[in-house]
């Protein structure tokens, strides 16, 4: 330090040090002004932008090099895209706008949404920015690599509203600031600050989407990141384990001589043929013997299940899921596999709220160009198709609704029931096999048809008779 910079030190670094600290608190308040951003990002629980980005490349890098994560990406991504998400709508219109969208030579969507899909489980947000043809309304999507996203902006006084997205260049290093396409009264809910800042962003429009956060942290997190370390560990594992395998297979031949010299030692060595089927002649005194190493490969095994069913409990996955048997039968099977299904389907509604949300967009960018010419009722109603992941036992289903019939059929001759409690009961049972019963219209049915019975094929002429009315039961 020179003289000059310690006179300043002395005479002046108090006040310096009491100006940077209020300058600190100001920038990380959370009365953000315009203008102004928090040192890390925009949410206090946001990772730093340097942990963001080696979490990104980490992420991808465990997805194409370690097979245990690309499986945990690929099944979760193949439980909700493997049957597809066909969608429809009720008008024609609307429906043909949407294959229009869909089956767009740059958007491509049987192709491509699988891609998006799993890269928001790897990185854990997708930014896809959006073009509207001016004259036909045709939306078109691209995609941003999350490398380049610095910070997705939201309203100053609500961190749900997010207001646009600061992505970075690579060429030029330039920023472009990209709002994000919202629903229509979107911007009846921003604060006047949140108003002001989202008109800064002018360089376009994108759909940005992320997972595994808290409302309080707008960027995502990728599915491996809570596993990452013991993803790593758990290769390296299985790969000292191959090095020892390796040494677990070698095998020495042990000469004994009995009484020998170092001379009549080297002299049996020497002449003992190593080629196999070659032959060892020898007295009493000498003994050949191949040893083996024991490296005790059982207690390898028991550590490699310790480290697989430590992350895959983490995402729900039984080990047989994953190869490892382990005592497990068809019954604990059935019962082990229900939570990893409750939290793909929660991943799934996430996905189906995803394409919604673009498919909207499309629609009304073909009615703001009058391309598509419907009310907001019929713009309104289409909807994704979700397929159920798992297929149900019908054999169980079959049986429970063959014996509550039986039972049903006794209660009501017995007068334990009335015949509508009946029905009632026996459409709840068929319920749980995706067959909806209408009572009241099976009651009138039932009814209608016990009122003209015997009357359907009468041929005594033009003028059949009435059928009988039936009397109305006492009260």
């Amino acid at each position: 330090m020179n003289l000059k910079d310690m006179l300043i030190n002395v005479c002046f670094g108090n006040v310096i040090e009491s100006r940077v600290t209020e300058r600190l608190k100001a920038a990380s308040t959370t009365d953000v002004e315009y203008g102004w951003r928090r040192l890390t990002g925009n949410a206090d629980r946001d990772l730093l932008p340097t942990t963001q980005a080696r979490m990104i490349e980490i992420a991808y890098w465990l997805w194409e090099t370690n097979p245990m994560a690309g499986w945990l990406i690929d099944i979760t991504c193949a439980f909700i895209l493997g049957e597809g998400l066909p969608y429809e709508a009720k008008n024609d219109q609307v429906k043909t706008a949407l294959d229009d969208f869909w089956y767009d030579p740059l958007n491509r969507m049987d192709l491509y949404f699988p891609k998006h899909v799993t890269e928001l489980l790897i990185f854990g947000e997708l930014c896809l920015p959006a073009f509207t043809a001016e004259q036909t309304g045709k939306l078109r999507l691209g995609y941003i690599d999350p490398i380049l996203i610095d910070d997705p902006i939201t309203d100053p006084e609500n961190v749900k509203a997010v207001l646009g997205v600061v992505v970075s260049n690579k060429q030029d290093n330039e920023k472009r600031r990209l709002k994000t396409i919202q629903p229509k009264d979107f911007e009846y809910v921003l604060s006047p600050k949140g108003r002001a800042l989202r008109d800064t962003f002018t360089d376009g429009e994108c759909f940005y989407y992320s997972i595994n956060n808290v409302t309080n942290s707008p960027r995502g997190r990728s599915e491996l990141l809570s596993t990452a370390d013991w993803l790593d560990a758990y290769e390296q594992f299985l790969y000292d384990y191959v090095e020892k395998w390796a040494h677990q297979n070698a095998f020495t031949w042990d000469i004994e001589v009995q009484n020998g010299d170092e001379g009549e030692i080297k002299k049996h060595v020497g002449s003992f043929s190593k080629k196999s089927g070659s032959v060892f002649g020898h007295n009493e005194k000498v003994k050949l013997s191949a040893i083996t190493p024991d490296l005790k490969s059982l207690e390898a095994e028991k550590g490699a299940r310790l480290f697989r069913n430590h992350i895959l409990g983490r995402k729900g996955f039984p080990e047989h899921w994953y190869g490892g048997g382990g005592d497990v039968n068809r019954a604990t099977a059935s019962e082990m596999g229900t939570p990893t299904l409750k939290m793909l389907t929660m991943k799934q509604r996430v996905v189906k709220y995803i394409l919604e949300d673009i498919m909207g967009c499309a629609i009304e960018r073909r009615r703001t160009a009058k391309t598509l010419r419907v009310t907001d009722e019929e713009a309104g109603l289409y909807s994704v198709i979700t397929p159920e992941l798992t297929q149900d036992d019908i054999t169980k289903f079959s049986t429970a609704v063959r014996d509550v019939s039986s039972a049903l059929v006794v209660a009501e001759k017995q007068g334990w029931v009335d015949k509508d409690t009946a029905r009632k009961l026996f459409a709840l049972l068929t319920a749980f096999v995706g067959m909806e019963i209408d009572v009241d219209a099976v009651k009138e049915a039932v009814e209608k048809q016990e009122t003209t019975a015997g009357y359907e094929d009468y041929l005594g002429g033009d003028n059949p008779p009435d059928p009988p009315r039936k009397e109305p039961k006492s009260e």
